[in-house]
């Protein structure tokens, strides 16, 4: 996995994260979760063909090389994120259907903490760097996992308007009644994918979507 961010280093802000896998910059998919973590920026990025190639030819937008985007380390939940593409959580001995392409990374809000509960306190001081990026979703499926958002009824009405962008055509495992949904968290999967069986059962549909 390589991880390229759009990167406001005076705000810690990471806004447009794409990972990718093999050398194809195809749309594998996208996900939305609440907050960048403990992912760091490793250097500015040199080569920036495939970051211009991607937006030129998946996207259609005419962009040029920016000095926000850097080369980023890949933290656990991004390892946990491409488990939930690749199947591994629910294949036996762990057999993966090998990745090649991108999966954009998306969040609710963009400030970039690995407490999620200090990052929300602070996300009222920054709110103006939230999520506005629906239509990058194209006809690719979408993997919701904000986890649970009751405590934060601001965060959760950007959620809830995220989701009533998308299409739920192109991720048939998701309701069009935003409440009838489970938006699991890639950090709960990891720990509840062996007794869950919800859970088992939300994953291979995705991964048939």
């Amino acid at each position: 996995m390589r991880v390229y961010a759009e990167y406001i280093p005076n705000d810690n802000i990471r806004r447009k994260t794409l990972l990718q896998f093999g050398e194809s910059i195809d749309l594998i998919g996208s996900a939305v979760l609440t907050n960048p973590g403990s992912a760091y920026p490793i250097s500015n990025i040199i080569d920036d063909n495939i970051i211009i190639n991607f937006y030129n030819n998946i996207h259609k937008e005419n962009i040029e090389y920016s000095k926000s985007w850097y080369l980023f380390n890949n933290d656990p939940t991004m390892d946990q994120l491409e488990k939930v593409f690749n199947g591994w959580y629910i294949n036996v001995n762990h057999k993966i259907t090998k990745l090649n392409g991108i999966i954009q990374l998306f969040n609710c809000f963009y400030f970039m903490n690995p407490n999620r509960k200090n990052a929300m306190m602070q996300f009222s001081n920054k709110s103006k760097f939230v999520f506005n990026e629906s239509h990058y979703f194209l006809d690719k499926p979408v993997y919701f996992g904000w986890g649970d958002l009751d405590s934060n009824l601001e965060l959760k009405n950007i959620a809830k308007n995220i989701f009533m962008k998308y299409n739920c055509n192109y991720t048939p495992i998701y309701n069009n009644d935003f409440y009838k949904n489970s938006f699991y968290h890639p950090g709960y999967i990891n720990r509840a994918y062996k007794t869950n069986e919800n859970l088992k059962k939300h994953l291979k549909d995705f991964i048939k979507s």
